[in-house]
């Protein structure tokens, strides 16, 4: 993984037991072998982990299919893959590890990777199936309005979820890549009558992030709403 100003391979412990992973950058090198922070944790650990964050960075092809390998992330509870970018590489090693983890994961930040909407299919059949997921942020992400139809409907089996967000379609951007909210607000409302077609949503952001209007952010303590 490329990127950063400095590397982190740390461990966290939360009741005495070994759940935590966060891996960021290197300050020589300027990347990171995550598969040299796997192994390592491999050998350190007994338990699965709970918790992965790979933050800021390029992810390089290898990184994301060693994801997958690992038995201590069959298990995974959060996964931040939060401004790791991704534009350039195969995203079906990602959604082998959303298959694998289907069953256990809660929290899924893929906000701000530059993930492409010609990628997107390697990941919806995984996402489709993580049933106990609550939180999904994908904001800041470069995706077509069919591409985000097919997304939302891909989420119809996620009845758990309670925070979502999506970034605006791109023919909403104008040439300063910025929302043109005459184009954006009705294609918003057909992305909600999409949505409501499978499921009901609960707290559901569409657009730029932060509010261009109030500057604030997603969260579980915002009510979610466009304010402008």
């Amino acid at each position: 993984m490329k990127g950063g100003k400095y590397q982190t391979c740390a461990f966290h412990n939360r009741r005495s037991v070994l759940t935590s992973l966060v891996i960021t950058n290197d300050p020589v090198s300027n990347s990171l072998s995550v598969k040299g922070c796997f192994e390592l944790q491999e050998r350190c650990l007994q338990n699965p982990l709970e918790n992965l964050e790979l933050t800021c960075g390029y992810l390089l092809e290898e990184d994301v299919k060693c994801l997958s390998q690992y038995p201590r992330l069959g298990y995974l509870k959060h996964l931040n893959l939060s401004y790791v970018l991704q534009f350039c590489i195969s995203l079906e090693p990602l959604g082998a590890l959303l298959e694998k983890i289907a069953a256990s994961l809660e929290t899924l930040v893929l906000e701000g990777c530059q993930i492409h909407y010609s990628q997107l299919s390697a990941i919806l059949p995984g996402l489709s199936h993580c049933s106990q997921l609550t939180t999904f942020y994908f904001g800041r992400n470069c995706m077509s309005m069919d591409a985000l139809k097919d997304l939302l409907r891909h989420t119809s089996g996620l009845s758990k979820l309670s925070l979502e967000t999506y970034p605006a379609p791109e023919e909403s951007l104008n040439s300063l890549v910025h929302v043109n909210w005459e184009i954006f607000t009705p294609l918003r409302a057909e992305l909600m009558c999409t949505l409501r077609e499978v499921r009901q949503p609960k707290r559901i952001f569409i657009g730029p992030t932060p509010c261009p209007s109030c500057g604030s952010s997603p969260s579980e303590e915002l009510e979610l709403h466009l304010c402008c």
